[in-house]
């Protein structure tokens, strides 16, 4: 699988085959928020360890990042900055409120 700059980011199913480490991924499940073309990196619902959780991973150069053994892996995003990214992110009511129901937040 193409990892890093030759990543077809337009498919949310492809970027839903990311799931290593095994171990400690449940999912991922939903694509919460992508960005196709500066930066190009994207934000995932998923399990870690068990508890819902965010995952993130840029797209770029030969493996993208994060990386380990040339294995595609997430980057968790630590629960208080949830609320901080979600609201700096361009996505609509009715995500935001999906996304924050499958992390256990109350919506404001």
């Amino acid at each position: 699988m193409q990892a890093g700059e030759n990543f077809i980011l337009e498919s949310d199913e492809e970027i839903l085959k990311i799931n290593s480490p095994k171990d400690s991924v449940g999912g991922p499940y939903k694509v919460i928020y992508k960005d196709t073309e500066s930066l190009r990196y994207a934000i995932v619902s998923l399990h870690w360890g068990g508890e819902p959780s965010l995952g993130m991973r840029w797209f770029w150069g030969n493996l993208g990042f994060p990386h380990s053994r040339n294995h595609s892996t997430w980057f968790i995003v630590p629960s208080q900055n949830w609320k901080s990214l979600l609201n700096g992110l361009d996505i609509s009511k009715e995500m935001k409120s999906e996304v924050l129901r499958f992390l256990g937040i109350e919506n404001e």
